[in-house]
């Protein structure tokens, strides 16, 4: 690693540890990764590690087509989600993946209706390109298909519709989301596993 994929890759570590920590990552589930520019390849966790134990050492390389650059390691078997969002917004260097008891739960409730909406909460305005609460977020929510090609493009197709997404649910699996850094991903991680829980307990009381 270059002293610049060094400390991301250290910053990257951190926050998955931070998403095992809250109970996102059970078992060996769950999926990050970064890239540090465009042009660069996309440094990826590699499949079924503990991310508990997580380590630097367990980060490996794939193209811009998902195609691994170390033939001894496999990665997450959804790269290709990975190495869509980077595509659909190129100004993304950082994923993550997590399986929430919340996120499941919701992505299982609405997978029928295929959205779920999130307004009025004033953490909203933790998500990137919102100032107000008095806004409407709107999570799509896709079959958790194990076709990854024909996933990723049903995902692009209805992206290319919207025209922009913050994250996005797959059914009864977990979610995704995405930032201009590692921190922002971050970020916009804890505002949606909030607004999950939020809505899951407001949605008990009706």
């Amino acid at each position: 690693m270059t002293n610049d994929t060094k400390v991301w890759a250290e910053e990257l570590v951190r926050c998955i540890h931070f998403l095992h920590a809250k109970g996102w990552a059970p078992a060996t589930s769950s999926n990050y990764s970064f890239r540090v520019h465009p042009e660069d390849p996309i440094h990826i966790s590699a499949s079924g590690l503990d991310k508990g134990d997580f380590t630097t050492e367990n980060l490996m390389l794939v193209d811009a087509q998902g195609k691994a650059l170390d033939a001894k390691r496999r990665p997450s078997a959804e790269t290709l989600l990975h190495t869509l969002i980077y595509q659909q917004q190129p100004d993304t260097t950082c994923i993550l993946h997590t399986h929430s008891v919340y996120n499941t739960v919701l992505s299982t409730l609405y997978a029928e209706p295929g959205t779920l909406a999130l307004s009025g909460f004033e953490v909203l305005k933790g998500i990137a390109g919102i100032q107000t609460h008095e806004t409407e977020v709107k999570i799509p929510i896709f079959p958790n298909s194990q076709d990854m090609p024909a996933l990723s493009q049903e995902i692009k197709q209805y992206w290319d519709q919207a025209g922009h997404l913050s994250g996005f649910l797959l059914a009864g699996h977990g979610f995704y989301t995405w930032g201009k850094s590692i921190a922002e991903a971050k970020r916009h991680m804890e505002v949606f596993e909030f607004l999950f829980e939020c809505f899951y307990k407001i949605r008990q009381q009706q």
